[in-house]
Formats: structure tokens, sequence, C-alpha cells
């Protein structure tokens, strides 16, 4: 009888064991969940800040192509009235006036031009520091998520083991009775299904992290093409 009141209290304690080692896959799953919520909210804010910066870009390179084409159609001005000019259509004072206010013109487009051109240069510029740091964070968060899946394996691994070493030591104590060893069956099976059912949520969060990391790392590649362009 005391043979038998150890034994079970031994399987009692292989239970408490594997119930605990269930609650710290539980936790380290919830943790893991709550950090790559966070790596993905801060990946939304980064697209949103890098959409805003390419909708920069593109208006200031709109109003480069208008400036260009103000200084196309001031050029075009300037040589129909050196035509005149050479012509002799016109007095020469007329001629004067009109070349000098031409010029002006000329100089103002010229003046606008090369104003837009610094505008260009410095949204360019900070553009390119935005990829750069953009791709620097999207970096950061493919390795927490590599670590996170590391962690999330090694608690499934430590649980698949935890389960099949309960059910050899069950199978192994020979003077259990048979009605003790179905009830303890039993409760190893519930056991066991509640592990299964927590380890199928991870493996399918693992699989969700495997995917956001194909999805960032061709981010970053489109990133680094933008940079080389």
């Amino acid at each position: 009888m005391e043979a038998l009141t150890a034994t079970v209290k031994q399987l009692t304690e292989i239970l408490a064991q594997v119930g605990a080692s269930l609650a710290a896959a539980t936790q380290k799953l919830e943790q893991t969940t709550k950090s790559l919520l966070s790596s993905e909210e801060s990946l939304t804010s980064t697209k949103e800040l890098l959409a805003s910066k390419e909708e920069e870009l593109a208006s200031t390179k709109e109003e480069l192509a208008s400036n260009k084409e103000s200084l196309g159609s001031t050029k075009k001005e300037l040589a129909s009235t050196n035509e005149d000019l050479t012509l002799g259509n016109q007095s020469l004072t007329s001629v004067k006036e009109l070349l000098v206010s031409t010029e002006e013109k000329l100089a103002s487009a010229n003046q606008s031009l090369a104003s837009t051109k610094e505008k260009l240069e410095q949204t360019t510029s900070a553009l390119t520091q935005s990829h750069m740091n953009t791709v620097d964070m999207l970096n950061a968060q493919i390795k927490l998520r590599n670590e996170d899946i590391i962690m999330a394996r090694t608690t499934m691994a430590e649980s698949e083991w935890d389960r099949e070493d309960l059910d050899e030591q069950i199978r192994g104590v020979a003077d259990v009775p048979d009605k003790l060893r179905k009830r303890l069956s039993v409760v190893s099976n519930e056991v066991c299904s509640n592990v299964a059912d927590t380890m199928a949520a991870l493996s399918w969060r693992i699989a969700r992290w495997e995917e956001r990391n194909k999805e960032t790392i061709a981010s970053i590649r489109d990133l680094e093409s933008q940079l080389e362009s």
C-alpha cells in the first residue's frame, strides 16, 4: 500500500511538472505574441512615413517639370525676339526693351529652377536617409522575429519531450492497479491534448512570423533598389 501511495504521489508530481511546463509555454507564447504585435505596429507607422515622403518627392518632381517647361517657353520667346531684332521689323529701342524684359524673365526662371533643384536635392537626401533608417529598423524586426521563432520552437520541443517522458513513466510503473493506470492515462491524455492545442497555435504563429519575415525582406530589397536608383 505504501508503494502504491508513493507511486501515485510520484505520478501526481510528474503531472504537476507537466502542468507547470504548459503554463510556462503559454506565458512564452503570450510574450512572443505581444512582441510581434508591437513590431507590426512599428512597421505600419514606418510604411506610412515612407508613403508620405514618396508623395512629397513626386510633388517636387512635378514642380521641377513645370519650371523646366516655363524655362523652355521663355527661351523660345527670347529666340523669337532675337529673330525680330535680326529682321529689323521693330525699332531698335523697342527690341532692346523687349530683350531686357525677356532676359529678366529668363533670369527669374533660372532662379526658380535653381531653387526647385535645391529643394529636390534636399527632399531626395531626406528620403534616402529615411529609406536607410527604415532598412535598419526592418532588419532589427527580422532579428527579433527570428529570436521569437527560436524560442517558440524550443518551447515546443521541450513540451513534446515532457509529454513523451510522462507517457513512458506511466507505462513503466509495474505495481499500479489497472483501474488507477487507466485513470492516470486519461489524465495524461487530457494534459497531452491541452499541450497539443497549445503547440498547434504556436506552430501557426511560427508560420505567420516566417511569412512576415519574407514580406519584410521583400520590402527591404525594394527600399535598397530605390536607394541604388
